[in-house]
């Protein structure tokens, strides 16, 4: 049963790490795209943007959790 335990903690991890990833792509175009926008749409791609951040950091928290965990 520990091995089983110590296999799907490692796809946590995994998963993890992944959507961190992900949210890495997804803020450079983010910033991208807040580079290239302008008048009434930039406030929303700001927000976008910061919504991203906020994310990030909570994936990152995770991961430290998953790391962590024994």
């Amino acid at each position: 049963m520990i091995k089983g335990n110590e296999t799907a903690r490692g796809e946590r991890r995994e998963t993890a790490g992944e959507l961190l990833d992900l949210l890495a792509v997804a803020q450079k175009m983010g910033r991208r795209l807040a580079y290239e926008t302008h008048g009434e749409a930039y406030e929303s791609v700001r927000e976008l943007n910061q919504h991203l951040h906020e994310a990030r950091e909570k994936i990152e928290l995770i991961q430290q959790a998953l790391t962590t965990v024994r």
